[in-house]
């Protein structure tokens, strides 16, 4: 296994952002960090020539990982717990203090390609799905779509879903996803390697969560329409801050109301609910 790094700048990244996405996927990372004005960009290569030909590119260095990298960077890894309003904290590995205020612990190991919730996009739809399910009594239905490792759909299950659909095109995704899920002992996930655009769904889900490119997102929202429970809830983002207003007219073509917009950075995530039907307006009677 190879890592391809490049530190580069905000008006780089905005150039090539939607290219370096659409061509390598989840296997690209994108470390920013607060005050900071460069951003790091890591895509992870099987093989040498891979790595070597990003570097031909677009510059930038290669390293090759140990055969036992995984174990190492668990080792090494010292980043803080997630907490996720006062119901979720989400760790990189067990750890033997219990989390405060009954807060139930999800245990997420750091890799190459999937994030643990640390990225602004996923750390955004945590927050919301955390807010939006206070609501719910438990055993409502959740659909993850595009589920990476599967985060959103453990921490759905830790809310009160009784069902969760978890969806995600990449092998590896679902198989590391399934991994986490045994590993915090949550049963009541369905994982499924396909395509949310093609995948036939059964049901209605009271949330929908997806943290997608805007194109297959808007693509995808006459389906999810079809299937959000009556007063559900879409939580959606990997969207950038130029593709907000293309992605609220498709959610109001498609019947959707945005309630709020939260921005992170570049990045922005919206919850969106089915447009209540205007009452129609009695006729006065004519005397």
């Amino acid at each position: 296994m190879y890592i391809w790094r490049k530190s580069t700048t905000t008006d780089w990244l905005r150039i090539r952002d939607e290219d370096l996405t659409r061509r390598f996927g989840s296997a690209l990372a994108i470390v920013e960090r607060p005050g900071n004005a460069r951003t790091l960009l890591e895509i992870s290569c099987a093989n040498q020539r891979d790595a070597s030909a990003l570097v031909r590119e677009f510059g930038g260095s290669v390293e090759r990982l140990q055969r036992n990298w995984l174990a190492h960077f668990a080792r090494t890894d010292r980043a803080r717990p997630l907490r996720v309003g006062s119901r979720l904290v989400i760790l990189r590995r067990r750890e033997k203090k219990t989390p405060p205020n009954q807060a139930r612990a999800l245990v997420i190991p750091a890799e190459a390609a999937f994030g643990t919730g640390d990225h602004a996009t996923t750390a955004m739809c945590l927050r919301l799905l955390e807010r939006v399910t206070r609501r719910l009594p438990p055993g409502w239905a959740m659909l993850d779509a595009g589920t990476g490792s599967g985060v959103l759909a453990l921490a759905g299950s830790c809310f009160g879903a009784k069902r969760i659909v978890a969806i995600d095109l990449d092998p590896l995704a679902c198989a590391t996803a399934k991994r986490n899920a045994r590993a915090n002992r949550i049963r009541n996930i369905e994982f499924i390697n396909g395509d949310v655009l093609k995948q036939t769904l059964r049901g209605k889900f009271e949330i929908i969560t997806a943290n997608l490119f805007s194109e297959i997102l808007i693509e995808a929202l006459p389906v999810w329409s079809r299937h959000l429970a009556p007063g559900g809830s879409l939580i959606l983002s990997g969207i950038l801050r130029s593709q907000e207003r293309a992605m609220r007219r498709a959610l109001k073509q498609n019947g959707f109301e945005v309630s709020e917009v939260r921005r992170r950075g570049k990045w922005i995530a919206l919850p969106a609910s089915p447009r209540t039907a205007q009452r129609a307006v009695p006729t006065p009677k004519k005397s």
